[in-house]
């Protein structure tokens, strides 16, 4: 009986296992990953449900983009999805280990699209020729450049097809872009090129100054309103005798001459046109339906991961045409969400993506073409596996659709790493935030070349003033001696409240730690300053915590009571508001309100500048920068919120792997450039922090600012007048020295007996400027010093003559006539960033 016992049960867990489909989601259901198109081709939350609710075996997934989708199914998350032909160029770059099961047709044809070339008879000799002798000097009629839905042909695609006559030009002086437009101008005798070559105008416009002859047989513009521009105006250019070859889809060539109907009903001649084949032999336009093709596209495809390959193969083929037109049950909401018109064609045997497009004619040889020697590429820094991973799909997704030069990825352990990077021209460009604006210029020699911005102002990075609605403060200027909180030391923050208080509120940078009670401005420990600057801008601050900077510990310590005031921006006040930050000290609700300046009652923001920026060296020439910025114009352009296909390949601005802000910020709408301030609506919106960065080292308040200490209550930094002096700046009160510059400088100084007079011609005038405000608070010490000065004795030592003599001794004993307590705070000063002072002579008795 326990023998027939076990056998039923193993009978029944059979049963079950077989029962258990194939696929990763629930009780073996296949899982279907869709990406959400726009208007019409939002599709998932109609039919989505129709699966869960007949029982279908499937589930949807909603992915952030197709090449997501992939990466699901090669993880086994997901079953399978609809891809492109250039999704699957990226899977083999990407080595993802898929199958592709069926092909997506609509029509009886092997191939969804098939191109051409087609030539005025005139140009043709007697018999077949090489290619180039035939097409040199001849006119062409360009498409123009760009892919959407109804061009799907990527610049990668017309690129191959322009290689294949053309002699690749490399000058190393010119950007990829402009090598490629000077092959084709050297090779045409004239063309046109109608539409936008490069994204920027202004340098669309100079290139078409510089290549004229690219745009001589356009009607018009050679813009995009020209009659000759796109698919259709490369057919009229060729129909209307302005150039003597183009390419185009065979089906676009059939349509435009009316090849498929009689020739009476046709009204256009073809008698003067033929089809150019790759091996220099030609076929007449009338009467062929099997012309010389130059390259295939392949038809969109279903890939899953070889597990559910079968399964989901068997599910694709049971959907019959009736079902992808009419179904209204599970079959019918299928087909809609694999946007099919037709049954698939079911591949026996699957085959994997190399294969699969093997058989379309140069469609992978377009994606193989070797490039110039040396390779070009454009670095992009990263910080973190997911970051570089992310890069390294975008690098993918724009190879696909020809963006050169390529994207490539590095990773370095932090932000400053990155900018050193760039700034040794390890990397080109780094992406970082609006805190590190003033790092990156002043520190790094960094300058940003694009910006993300959203014209949403909330969006935006604000930084506002947030007190306690109990508070008894409502103006900014109220503020002075409360408790302030700041997301980090040396950020937006930090600099647009401090040059706010400088301009606005007549409150100097030297006086701007001493203007607040407390202060908390964490990463103020990574600076070479004293301890005591360190402890008075920390000590306020939220210790237990791993990551103890950041707009959250500001809120975080407004919340708790430990400051008065914060200064965050508005996206994570109103993350606060709606309750959506998922930390225990969150949860406390505190009402909060704005502190608006009296100049922006609007707004409320102190300032505003843009999420993010793309950084690249200040000491890039004109076309490395030119070239910068058009890779990351056309990526946006292609995967960003504007994207021109219904559903995007790669999504810029999207979650990836389930995170949010990943190298780039999910609230971009766009990248721009300087410009876009001047424009609507960014021209509208005050108090913007960029523009004040003109001349960073003298619009914000720098580590320099913050030595002042509390018994001088002038403004008068009397720890670095010395310094200042011996410079000749005492008057510009250079506010950039730092320890390090201080102690390279006075061995500079040391070193040189008459800088006073050959290098600062100001530093004696400028020493009494600062002796004369310094002494202002030691008169009553006057005759102390005096009597130090008359006793020192410098002639019994040579190392102590050498010191007094050299510029840096002689200034220092003409401040002896300083109080000794605030001399000796200088000296203590100077010791402590490392330089040596002589020692001095002990007093002999009076004379």
């Amino acid at each position: 009986m326990n023998i027939l016992c076990q056998l039923l049960f193993f009978v029944l867990c059979i049963n079950v296992v077989i029962l258990q489909g194939p696929g990763s989601g629930q009780n073996g259901n296949l899982r279907l990953c869709i990406v959400e198109g726009r208007g019409p081709y939002k599709r998932g939350a109609k039919y989505c449900p129709v699966l869960d609710e007949e029982n279908s075996g499937i589930e949807c997934v909603l992915g952030t983009d197709r090449l997501d989708c992939l990466r699901r199914i090669s993880k086994g998350t997901v079953d399978f999805g609809v891809f492109s032909p250039e999704d699957l160029i990226a899977a083999q770059w990407a080595n993802i280990d898929v199958l592709v099961t069926n092909e997506l047709r609509d029509r009886n044809k092997d191939f969804e699209r098939s191109v051409v070339a087609v030539v005025n008879k005139r140009i043709l000799p007697d018999s077949a020729a090489p290619l180039t002798s035939i097409l040199r000097n001849s006119s062409l009629c360009h498409p123009g450049v760009g892919a959407d839905d109804l061009r799907p042909l990527s610049d990668t695609l017309t690129g191959y097809l322009e290689s294949l006559v053309t002699t690749r030009s490399c000058d190393p002086k010119l950007s990829l872009s402009e090598n490629r437009i000077k092959a084709v101008a050297e090779f045409f005798g004239r063309a046109c090129k109608a539409g936008p070559w490069v994204p920027d105008p202004a340098r669309d416009a100079e290139l078409k100054r510089k290549y004229p002859s690219l745009c001589e047989a356009c009607r018009s513009t050679c813009t995009q309103s020209d009659r000759y521009w796109g698919d259709g105006g490369a057919l009229n250019c060729l129909a209307e005798g302005a150039g003597d070859v183009m390419w185009s889809e065979l089906a676009d060539v059939v349509a435009y001459f009316g090849l498929n109907m009689p020739p009476s009903v046709s009204s256009i001649s073809t008698d003067h046109l033929a089809y150019l084949c790759r091996d220099g032999s030609w076929q007449p336009l009338a009467n062929n339906t099997q012309p010389c093709v130059w390259l295939n596209r392949p038809w969109p495809v279903i890939v899953a991961k070889r597990k559910a390959a079968a399964a989901v193969s068997a599910l694709a083929s049971s959907i019959s045409n009736n079902a992808a037109a009419e179904d209204p049950h599970w079959r019918g909401a299928l087909a809609a969400l694999l946007e099919l018109r037709a049954a698939p064609k079911a591949l026996r045997p699957s085959r994997v993506p190399l294969d699969h497009l093997a058989a379309a004619k140069g469609f992978r040889e377009a994606y193989s073409q070797s490039g110039c020697d040396p390779p070009r590429h454009i670095t992009l820094c990263t910080t973190s596996l997911i970051e570089k991973n992310k890069c390294e799909w975008l690098s993918e997704a724009g190879a696909v659709y020809g963006i050169t030069p390529p994207l490539q990825c590095t990773i370095r352990e932090s932000t400053r790493d990155c900018m050193a990077g760039v700034r040794k021209g390890d990397s080109d460009v780094v992406i970082v935030d609006s805190d590190w604006l003033v790092t990156g210029m002043r520190d790094y020699s960094l300058a940003p070349i694009l910006h993300e911005a959203t014209p949403i102002v909330e969006k935006t990075r604000t930084v506002v003033a947030y007190v306690r609605k109990d508070a008894t403060v409502k103006k900014i200027s109220e503020l002075r001696g409360k408790r302030a909180a700041f997301p980090r030391f040396d950020g937006v923050a930090w600099h647009s409240v401090s040059q706010y208080f400088a301009n606005k509120l007549n409150v100097p940078c030297e006086h701007f730690i001493n203007y607040f009670s407390d202060i908390c401005a964490p990463g103020i420990e990574q600076y070479n300053l004293t301890t005591d600057i360190v402890d008075k801008l920390t000590k306020n601050c939220v210790k237990d915590e791993e990551n103890m900077n950041g707009e959250l510990v500001a809120l975080r310590s407004l919340v708790e009571g430990k400051s008065d005031v914060a200064f965050f921006s508005m996206n994570t006040y109103n993350k606060y508001k709606a309750n959506i930050i998922h930390q225990p000290w969150a949860q406390e609700r505190m009402e909060i309100i704005p502190i608006c300046p009296e100049e922006n009652k609007k707004y409320c923001f102190i300032s505003w500048s843009n999420i993010g920026h793309v950084f690249a060296s200040n000491k890039n020439s004109n076309m490395r920068q030119q070239e910068i910025i058009n890779v990351f114009t056309k990526l946006d352009q292609l995967f960003g919120k504007h994207q021109p296909f219904h559903s995007a390949m790669f999504s810029m601005y999207g979650l990836f792997n389930h995170q949010m802000d990943v190298l780039f910020h999910n609230n971009t709408k766009s990248l721009a450039s300087d410009t876009m301030l001047k424009i609507h609506p960014y021209d509208k919106i005050p108090l913007n922090f960029e523009r004040t960065l003109t001349e960073v080292k003298n619009n914000t308040c720098q580590m320099a600012d913050l030595t002042l200490p509390p018994e001088v209550s002038r403004g008068v930094d009397a720890r670095l007048a010395i310094v200042l002096s011996s410079r000749g700046l005492w008057r510009n009160m250079d506010k950039n020295l730092n320890p390090q510059q201080i102690q390279d400088l006075l061995n500079d100084l040391d070193s040189d007996e008459n800088v006073n007079e050959d290098i600062f011609p100001d530093a004696s005038s400028d020493l009494s400027d600062a002796e004369s405000e310094i002494s202002d608070h030691n008169t009553e010490s006057e005759e102390e010093a005096e009597n130090i000065s008359e006793n020192e004795d410098s002639s019994d030592n040579d190392e102590q003559s050498r010191n007094s003599n050299s510029f840096y001794g002689r200034n220092r004993r003409s401040m002896t006539n300083l109080s000794k307590e605030l001399k000796d705070m200088i000296d203590k000063f100077l010791r402590e960033v490392g330089v040596e002072l002589p020692e001095d002579q002990p007093a002999q008795g009076p004379k």
